[in-house]
């Protein structure tokens, strides 16, 4: 009788194991979100008053200058109950603009060390 019972209790068992295996990651969920289109970062500085040591930084991205400039009274008064220690914290907005080589390449550039084929 209690081979039966051992017996009934082995799937449950082998169940509730391989319950918390996660499948692996699929190529798709390894591939890093992409931010083209983001033309501003705010960065929020953590640091130290007396030495002026940056502690802690965080990013966030925005679609454009003004809505950063906009956001960092909210996320300084979000971030500064996570100040530690007297920590002060700063929030600056930087603009990412790329270079118009990159955004508007020429059709054709030709260097002293290139040959043509």
């Amino acid at each position: 009788m209690k081979g039966y019972f051992a017996l009934a209790l082995l799937p449950w068992l082998i169940g509730t194991a391989l319950a918390d295996v996660q499948p692996p990651p699929t190529q798709a969920a390894q591939k890093q979100p992409r931010t083209l289109g983001q033309k501003a970062v705010l960065h929020v500085y953590y640091y130290s008053p007396k030495t002026l040591e940056i502690t802690y930084v965080d990013s966030y991205l925005f679609k454009d200058q003004e809505a950063c400039v906009n956001a960092i009274g909210a996320a300084l008064q979000i971030a500064m109950p996570y100040a530690g220690d007297g920590d002060l914290v700063t929030g600056k907005c930087v603009g990412v603009n790329p270079p118009d080589a990159i955004t508007k390449p020429d059709k054709r550039r030709e260097t002293a060390d290139s040959t043509e084929l």
